[in-house]
């Protein structure tokens, strides 16, 4: 039997279908603030439908992390080809050239950062350092089957890019209202206004400051006691409500491999 590509602490991270959920909530807000997110508007998928550029990303994390080792490299390749594609189109008609590396550390800077938060506020503790290191150490393995170049090469010199990332690189830009409101227009005022509410509380405060959030007190009780009281009967009624059914068909799939 093939070995299953990176460290368990991934896959758990990767194969509970809540912790998907927040790894996006949380990339929903910085890819706003993001100084490259004029790339997304270009392509047209995720500001015209969000959540099926969900579903996508899903699958292709959902590969990643439960597939054989010897596997991964090919899809990380035909990941970064497929960027190549837009980055030959855009060059024709507008002269961007490329997707710069540090754009691409910025976007799996979200997947580092809310995996990890989101495991931490599931279970309600700390990851430990190996933890981390763990699963930093599987971002870094796939970042380098992309090539791309400039990755910090430890967690410890990852920290302090990310530190430099938040203070000064993540900022508003003319594309980041325009970003939000295809998330409202897709989720409804109420769906949205809890996304909002949400990503006040799990962001870093100096993100969330940026992006004028408020953490009403109502709110505030529920994200302090969903973990102690989530089951799977309440994860359901809650994607049914703030889930289309090929978004939550998605999870459950990723669940599914968790399981096998």
């Amino acid at each position: 039997m093939s070995q299953l590509f990176g460290s368990e602490t991934t896959r758990k991270i990767w194969g509970e279908p809540e912790n998907v959920l927040l790894i996006y909530a949380g990339a929903a807000a910085e890819f706003a603030l993001n100084p490259e997110n004029h790339w997304l508007f270009y392509t047209g998928k995720l500001p015209s439908d969000p959540l099926r550029r969900f579903q996508e990303t899903l699958r292709y994390q959902q590969r990643l992390f439960f597939m054989p080792e010897e596997a991964v490299p090919q899809v990380a390749r035909h990941i970064k080809d497929m960027h190549r594609q837009v980055e030959v189109k855009r060059s024709k008609e507008e002269g961007k050239t490329k997707i710069s590396d540090r754009a691409y550390l910025q976007v799996f800077s979200m997947l580092i950062e809310y995996g990890i938060a989101g495991y931490e506020y599931l279970h309600l503790r700390k990851m430990t350092r190996d933890e981390k290191e763990e699963y930093f150490n599987d971002i870094l393995s796939v970042s380098r089957m992309m090539e791309i170049q400039d990755f910090p090469p430890d967690y410890h010199q990852y920290l302090t890019q990310r530190t430099e990332m938040v203070v000064r690189e993540l900022q508003i830009n003319p594309r980041t209202w325009e970003l939000l409101e295809s998330y409202r227009r897709a989720l409804g005022r109420f769906r949205y206004w809890s996304l909002l509410q949400f990503q006040a509380r799990f962001i870093d405060p100096i993100l969330s400051r940026r992006l004028g959030l408020k953490a009403g007190f109502l709110f505030g009780l529920i994200y302090r006691f969903y973990p102690l009281i989530r089951f799977q009967t309440l994860f359901k009624g809650l994607t049914t409500f703030f889930l289309e059914g090929k978004t939550r068909l998605a999870l459950k799939e990723l669940a599914s491999r968790r399981s096998n």
